[in-house]
């Protein structure tokens, strides 16, 4: 029985070596890949929205541009999801992802990245930096005073490995070089982080288990870490967890002392025999790390999962991409004083491919990196839109 299955193997294998060598075969399957996508942006959120979005409150528009990022190749078959994404001092440093095409080594993990660089909107260039000392995907980066933290994250592989390692590159050191610094209590993945003051916070993801076919009520998470900067000694400590369902894949952002995550997703039941049950969620939860406590805002009007958010003009919190019962094409604003949901109807172009990107604002400018498509493609974009809001209602007497 085992050199029969010892014999399917090898016969996989070599057709896969054939197929990638025969370009008819290449070409048919990016045709399908490139078929796939134009269904999903057909088929996009903002193409049939449903009542309960377009009742919401229009934030204004963003004006788009679309670039590429120069390091990563084009989708569908290529592009990049599931990096790390941060500002300090005025650039934008984007650290590992999935690439599908892979980095050309014969390296068994070779499609997870551990490519980093740095982008100046001044410039409009992009720069190498040195590699992470792993490869990451599916982590998620903390933007310090002067230092990016990359939290977690995965090596895909056989079996795809969770990680708690954290790296820490001081971008005001030369030369630059990444730390390996305090680890994570839990390895996760798609895992919430923020910074509020002295306080680096890691909620919720997903512990990859092989065993529980990746994903799973086990190995979703629902715990919160805290490292506080000022007592690194006392490590990664655990808090209070997040209410309700354990989840990962939220929108994340900080607004003054408080750390939010939106929707998200949880999972039901083992996986160990299929692929468990999930729920996509439509709650906002915020964070006091001071006081230890969680609290609950306005539902989100739809149930999504798979995209980021950021803060905009010290109040609103932009989210991008993700997906529910459609792909999300289409900017959504929590607005944390009103406590209220919003849209803007100005779509991603070229449509619904921004599951996992990453999201980044700087004054006045969103930029947006990455993502991915339906049947798995991706796309190498880098969105960089002009942020528009409408004027508020005049109000007689002010």
């Amino acid at each position: 029985m085992k050199r029969l299955q010892y014999s399917l193997l090898l016969l996989t294998l070599l057709a896969d070596i054939h197929a990638a060598d025969d370009p008819r075969i290449a070409a048919r399957k990016l045709s399908r890949e490139e078929a796939v996508q134009v269904a999903a942006i057909d088929k996009a959120l903002s193409r049939e929205m449903p009542d309960e979005l377009k009742a919401l409150p229009v934030f204004g528009e963003i004006i788009w541009t679309v670039k590429e990022l120069p390091f990563i190749a084009k989708g569908p078959h290529a592009g990049v999801s599931g990096a790390g994404m941060v500002v300090v001092d005025g650039k934008i440093y984007f650290a590992g992802g999935f690439i599908p095409e892979g980095d050309g080594t014969q390296d068994t993990a070779y499609r997870t990245s551990r490519w980093a660089h740095c982008y100046d909107p001044a410039t409009d260039q992009w720069t190498q930096l040195p590699d992470l000392p792993a490869r990451r995907e599916y982590t998620r980066a903390i933007a310090g005073d002067n230092e990016v933290y990359v939290i977690g994250g995965a090596i895909q592989s056989r079996p795809t490995v969770p990680s708690a390692d954290v790296y820490r590159l001081d971008v005001t050191q030369t030369p630059l070089a990444w730390k390996t610094v305090t680890p994570l209590q839990v390895p996760r993945t798609h895992q919430s982080v923020g910074k509020v003051g002295d306080r680096l916070i890691v909620a919720g993801g997903n512990n990859y288990n092989v065993a529980e076919k990746g994903y799973s009520e086990a190995t979703v998470q629902g715990s919160t870490e805290v490292f506080d900067l000022q007592k690194p000694d006392a490590g990664w400590v655990k808090r209070a967890p997040i209410p309700g369902a354990p989840r990962g894949w939220c929108a994340t952002s900080v607004v003054g002392d408080q750390f939010y995550i939106l929707g998200g997703v949880t999972f039901h039941g083992s996986g160990k025999e299929q692929r468990a049950p999930r729920s996509r969620l439509q709650e906002t939860l915020s964070y006091d790390s001071a006081k230890n406590e969680w609290k609950r805002h306005a539902d989100f009007p739809y149930q999504i999962s798979g995209w980021e958010g950021e803060t905009y003009a010290g109040r609103y919190i932009i989210t991008i991409g993700g997906a529910g019962a459609r792909w999300n094409d289409l900017p959504f604003v929590y607005d944390t004083q009103e406590d209220r949901w919003l849209r803007s109807p100005s779509a991603l172009p070229p449509g619904a491919m921004f599951n996992d990107p990453g999201v980044c604002i700087i004054g006045d400018t969103i930029y947006v990196a990455g993502g991915e498509g339906s049947g798995g493609s991706h796309v190498n974009h880098f969105l960089i839109g002009k942020i528009k809001p409408r004027p508020a209602p005049h109000q007689p007497g002010r």
